[in-house]
């Protein structure tokens, strides 16, 4: 006869799944365009940052973010803008990283 499984090891076999699925978006995060300096998103002005910042979801809970800071740094050569964000409904804090890319604005000086 096969033993029936506890109450308590299936609530804490299941808190380890959501954990390890939690940790593997954060790191999915990190590798998309905006998890890192060296992948920075690309936004036309410094007023698009926080805005879009603000509406990605937070990889672990899907939760909306609040802007902590908004800083311009340079790393190297580049001009990055570094967004600290603090997910409302799970805490977790992260950084998004973007690049301001002025578009031409299709007029020829003469």
């Amino acid at each position: 006869m096969a033993r029936k499984t506890r109450a308590r090891t299936q609530r804490r076999e299941a808190q380890r799944s959501i954990s390890k699925l939690q940790s593997a978006r954060e790191k999915l995060f990190g590798l998309e365009l905006g998890g890192s300096p060296e992948r920075p998103l690309e936004v036309s002005s410094p007023a698009l940052v926080e805005p879009h910042a603000q509406s990605v979801p937070c990889p672990r809970c899907d939760g909306k973010h609040d802007v902590l800071e908004h800083v311009a740094l340079t790393r190297g050569e580049v001009r990055l803008r570094e967004v600290r964000l603090n997910c409302r409904q799970c805490g977790s804090l992260r950084s998004l990283w973007f690049r301001i890319r002025p578009q031409a604005s299709g007029k020829a000086l003469n």
